[in-house]
C-alpha cells in the first residue's frame, strides 16, 4: 500500500514540477494568429518564463502559470474580422472570469466574443467564436488527484484496521 501512495504521489510531483507552453501572439500584428491560426512560426512561450498580466500586479506575488488563454475579440465596427489573443493563463483555470473580464490592451473597445483557457501544453490552437467563457483539458489533472485521494484514503483505511 506504502508504494501505491508513493507511486502516486511521485505522479502528482512530477505533473505539477513542469511549466506548460503556450502559443504567444495576437492578430493585430500577426495574420498567422487569426481565426485560421497557422502555428509555423509563432511564438511558443514556456510560461514559467513569461510575465503575468498587469491586472494581477495588484496581488505582489509570482502567480503560477496554469494554462493557455485564447480570447476573441469582435472586428472593428462588427466587422467579419476577429482580433485574437494567445498566451499564458495564470491562477485558477477554473475561475477565468478575472482574465476573460480584463480589457485587452489593444483592443479595450471590443467586444468579446469568447475567452477559453486550456491546460495542456499548445492547447490554444482553437479560437470558438461562439460567446464560450470555458476551461478544457482539466481532466487529467482533476484525475491525479482523485487518484492521489483515493491512494490517501486506501492508506489510512489500512492503518485504521490495523
Amino acid at each position: 500500500m506504502r508504494t501505491i501512495l508513493t507511486v502516486v504521489s511521485l505522479c502528482a510531483f512530477i505533473s505539477t514540477a513542469y511549466g506548460i507552453d503556450c502559443y504567444d501572439c495576437e492578430s493585430l500584428n500577426d495574420p498567422r494568429c487569426n481565426q485560421y491560426f497557422d502555428p509555423d512560426g509563432v511564438t511558443q512561450t514556456d510560461c514559467d518564463d513569461a510575465d503575468m498580466p498587469k491586472y494581477l500586479h495588484k496581488y505582489e506575488r509570482r502567480i503560477a502559470a496554469t494554462g493557455c488563454l485564447t480570447k476573441v475579440h469582435e472586428g472593428c465596427n462588427g466587422g467579419r474580422r476577429y482580433y485574437i489573443r494567445r498566451s499564458c493563463y495564470f491562477g485558477d483555470p477554473e475561475n477565468i472570469d478575472e482574465a476573460c473580464d480584463t480589457p485587452d490592451l489593444y483592443v479595450p473597445w471590443a467586444n468579446l466574443i469568447s475567452c477559453t483557457v486550456c491546460t495542456e501544453d499548445l492547447c490554444n490552437v482553437h479560437a470558438p467564436l461562439n460567446g464560450a467563457h470555458h476551461t478544457t483539458n482539466a481532466w487529467p489533472k482533476l484525475t491525479l488527484i482523485g487518484l492521489t485521494l483515493a491512494a490517501m484514503t486506501s492508506h489510512f483505511m489500512y492503518r485504521l484496521s490495523n
